[in-house]
């Protein structure tokens, strides 16, 4: 996508807050956030005549904390029914820890049949090294694939959750990706990629039934999209609605709600909360549009910078999300 000077000083700003959300956000990388009719020649961040170097430094101005050290990942993979799930040595004490999952297995979608790669786990995998940095970050996406997240039954004692909850009248299918995606197994995930697998080869999916919920936990340094089943896609095969977006790390996590690949427009009823901070970010505060919707042109919409920052070293997040309105 290309994007003026200010508008990527403005965008690396946030994503890198205190290690805030997904490193200048998902929908701010290549290969994320595509329209129909993308130009791929105009996703070569190298030829858009911006000065990324400059950009980044002014997008650090008076910040004040540095990025987390990275732990070096276990170096061969762990098969994930023999590890035990990574829980926070202090979980914050919010009601919101405790809420548990009810989704029911029976109820089904068009989309019930998406499944994915780490549906049947019940452990964490190993943690996959990072690389890369702002527009081509990698973190960890687990070993084997999709192993930093699991469906739990309890968002209590872990250090990273998200419980989603369906308040729409109907059943819908959500889908859970890395930011990153390891295409051809070789253990070289590619940068933003994800979104555009997401469709056919997501981390996770799982069905709600209307008021039901379901809660996933997450490993450390995992920065992921959600977006409930469409047959909205892009060119790049990524969901055509609004997503969720989430960066946890324990130096700080982030997340915002983007409708900047809604072709649309923000009619999508998602908000996105969380035990530790009063943030919300919804249709009208704290997300990410595409002005006039068209996604090429992402701008932030409320008294933030798009996005919600969580300072602490947990992140009990609460997704709702509507449907269409």
């Amino acid at each position: 996508m290309r994007y003026s000077t200010t508008a990527v000083v403005a965008a690396l700003s946030i994503g890198q807050t205190l290690a805030g959300p997904t490193h200048a956000h998902l929908h701010r990388h290549r290969n994320v956030h595509e329209k129909k009719d993308v130009n791929w020649n105009d996703l070569d961040w190298e030829n858009m005549g911006v000065d990324w170097t400059s950009a980044w430094a002014a997008g650090q101005h008076s910040k004040t904390a540095s990025p987390p050290a990275y732990a070096t990942p276990v170096a061969s993979p762990i098969i994930a029914a023999e590890v035990k799930p990574t829980k926070a040595a202090a979980a914050p004490s919010s009601p919101a820890t405790d809420l548990v999952s009810d989704v029911e297995s029976t109820v089904s979608t068009l989309f019930s049949h998406i499944k994915g790669l780490a549906n049947d786990l019940t452990a964490f995998g190993s943690p996959t090294k990072p690389s890369g940095t702002i527009i081509g970050k990698v973190g960890n996406i687990g070993s084997p694939q999709g192993s930093n997240m699991i469906l739990v039954s309890s968002a209590k004692g872990y250090q990273f959750t998200n419980t989603f909850i369906n308040t729409s009248p109907k059943a819908m299918t959500i889908v859970v990706w890395n930011k990153a995606y390891d295409r051809d197994g070789t253990g070289n995930p590619e940068a933003n990629l994800g979104s555009c697998l997401a469709a056919t080869s997501p981390a996770l999916s799982f069905t709600l039934a209307p008021g039901k919920q379901q809660v996933v936990a997450f490993q450390e340094d995992t920065q992921a999209g959600w977006a409930e089943a469409t047959t909205a896609i892009a060119q790049s095969g990524a969901y055509a609605t609004t997503w969720g977006e989430i960066n946890y790390l324990s130096a700080g996590s982030g997340y915002d709600v983007s409708a900047i690949m809604n072709e649309d427009g923000n009619d999508y009823d998602m908000s996105i909360s969380c035990a530790e901070v009063e943030c919300v970010s919804d249709m009208t505060q704290n997300l990410w549009i595409g002005r006039n919707n068209n996604p090429e042109d992402p701008i932030p919409i409320g008294n933030s910078d798009g996005s919600c920052f969580i300072p602490g070293s947990t992140a009990t997040i609460i997704t709702k999300m509507g449907g269409k309105v």
